[in-house]
């Protein structure tokens, strides 16, 4: 027999003898496939940096009076942005308005400054041909009072509002506890006011690093953004000022002269926002996952008996204060673009209903 045909027969002999090689190679390929795809649609997702910035634009974008006096329907996204659905059908006039230049600080060389963003980031809706027929009358006050309280509990329902709901009232619950235990209100032993005292931290603790730990990889990811922008490659600078400006459309703008009409409910475009406050909101939000860090460090280490409250006070302080400035942050700048634009909206196209003779 030769060579060839005694080759055969082994072959045959070891594929027989492994018959589950192939489909385990196919299945740590499709594994690993999906294990990486699902940790990039994770990354791709922007929540809110943290509780403050949330809120911060949250209350940035609430509905104002404009709003609860148009005859427009209010309802709120995923991020509890506060949004009107704007009839095309003789209802409110949506507006076409140029850009303006941009005025940006002098972060990057001239040929990166050429390739920033072409366009202002906003939430993207469909926006069917205007009807620019009239405008609809006011709302009673009445008729507003109850728009606001359908629209405060829409807000409840979403995402970000229980989040905002739940996670402030146990700050607020378990912070007052503790606050009240520290002045020493109550008949309570000493012994037992110092357990509840450790309970009452231990729960801020965990609360604190719910938010600077579960946020923490796309706290990362925007601070790789914001060094490739200002240390990256023009086309590297380009891509990542884009996504930050997508990540926090809510209250960052940046845009220059050729980027042609964009649509608001005023007809105007707010300014392109000074740089440097989209460079102090992520080295914020980043500063707060190290300083959370240090304070549950001091908490986990250290029991209530030996833990030095130096360490603690100064962790929690510089935590929550700079949680707190990206939120501010947010917040003003939010109110801005909201005052200038206008609120988000989504336009809807009202049909007449014909009946059909048979």
């Amino acid at each position: 027999m030769t060579n060839g045909q005694s080759s055969q027969p082994e072959n045959q002999d070891i594929l027989t003898a492994n018959p589950a090689m192939p489909i385990v190679r196919t299945t740590g390929r499709t594994l690993r496939s999906t294990s990486v795809s699902t940790v990039t649609r994770l990354l791709e997702y922007n929540p809110s940096g943290g509780m403050w910035q949330a809120t911060g634009t949250a209350i940035a974008h609430a509905p104002n009076v404009t709003d609860l006096r148009s005859p427009d329907e209010i309802f709120f996204d995923v991020h509890g942005r506060g949004m009107r659905r704007v009839s095309t059908h003789g209802g409110a006039i949506i507006r076409s308005a140029m850009a303006p230049t941009t005025d940006l600080e002098p972060l990057h060389d001239d040929q990166k400054l050429a390739g920033a963003v072409k366009s202002i980031p906003r939430p993207s809706f469909n926006h069917p041909k205007r009807n620019q027929a009239h405008i609809h009358p006011k709302v009673s006050w009445t008729d507003a009072s109850k728009k606001g309280s359908i629209a405060a509990w829409r807000f409840i329902l979403t995402p970000t509002g229980v989040f905002i709901v739940a996670y402030g009232l146990n700050v607020i619950a378990w912070g007052a506890m503790l606050f009240f235990l520290l002045l020493d209100v109550g008949s309570m032993s000493k012994e037992r006011k110092e357990v509840w005292i450790e309970i009452d931290s231990q729960i801020l603790n965990g609360l604190f690093c719910l938010t600077s730990w579960g946020l923490a990889p796309w706290r990362v990811r925007d601070t790789y953004w914001l060094l490739m922008w200002h240390f990256g490659s023009a086309e590297t600078s380009k891509k990542s000022i884009m996504q930050l400006a997508k990540q926090n459309s809510s209250w960052f703008r940046i845009c220059d002269s050729d980027s042609g009409e964009c649509e608001t409910l005023t007809g105007k475009i707010a300014p392109p926002t000074k740089t440097w406050k989209m460079d102090f909101v992520v080295i914020n939000m980043l500063l707060n996952t190290m300083f959370q860090i240090g304070m549950a460090t001091f908490m986990w280490v250290y029991n209530r008996h030996n833990r030095p409250a130096f360490g603690v006070g100064l962790f929690i302080g510089l935590g929550c204060f700079s949680s707190l400035l990206a939120g501010i942050t947010s917040w003003w700048e939010g109110r801005k673009v909201k005052r200038i634009e206008g609120a988000f909206f989504e336009t809807h196209v009202e049909e007449k209903q014909e009946s059909i003779e048979a």
